[in-house]
């Protein structure tokens, strides 16, 4: 059963690692280049390389654990409607919280500064940070899941978000090294929120994903 549960903390770690496979592409420097001289060719060259990297990752990640005997979308159960009010409410809670950080409607304050960016070529760089997203919050759950299948194997508790702690330490640490301790510890309890998210949804991915990507972009 150990050896089982330690299959699924690498595939998770390997989830992390592909998300953080981006660092390579950030490397020729496209997307800085393009954002300092409004060159949307640039921009978006790097987010098609990034979620092209990223696709591949999922899709290895996901065939490798299905050989394991951990298929992602196995879950078909339908959460209670109480657990749908909670996830609601956290929903609610995410849009709250960006507005008051930004002052503003997330979505807005992106296409503004996409178009502050970019002018004419807005919506279209818009529309495609946002598909950069899907991939990107495709590996969060990556991890969620893996990390959830190791903690239950590994501890056998099964009401603990193991995977959400382990978002919500990589991912945390990812933004402490790169912006700081705050936005570190935002992004922390982000990641946690997301995998307590993905227990509260009976983790059934095909509710968990849309929920958790709205969590993301909203």
């Amino acid at each position: 059963m150990k050896e089982r549960a330690s299959t699924f903390l690498w595939l998770a770690i390997a989830a992390f690692v592909v998300l953080l496979a981006e660092l390579l592409i950030m490397q020729a420097g496209l997307a800085s280049r393009g954002m300092e001289a409004g060159q949307v060719s640039l921009v978006l060259a790097h987010w098609g390389f990034t979620c092209a990297l990223w696709g591949l990752g999922i899709c290895l990640l996901l065939r490798l654990a299905k050989k394991k005997g951990f298929d992602i979308f196995e879950s078909r159960v339908t959460a209670p409607p109480k657990n749908w009010i909670i996830v609601l409410m956290l929903l609610a809670l995410f849009i709250a919280a960006s507005y008051v950080i930004m002052g503003v409607f997330r979505p807005l304050a992106g296409f503004a500064a996409m178009y502050r960016l970019f002018g004419d070529y807005a919506a279209m760089a818009f529309i495609a940070q946002h598909i950069y997203y899907l991939f990107e919050v495709a590996l969060f759950l990556a991890i969620i899941a893996f990390g959830q299948k190791f903690g239950e194997a590994a501890f056998r508790k099964s009401m603990i978000p193991w995977g959400g702690i382990l978002c919500g330490l990589t991912w945390g640490l990812v933004h402490i090294f790169t912006q700081g301790p705050a936005v570190g510890a935002v992004a922390a309890i982000y990641g946690l929120l997301y995998g307590i998210t993905y227990l509260l949804l009976k983790k059934n991915v095909r509710y968990a994903y849309p929920v958790i990507l709205l969590m993301f972009v909203l």
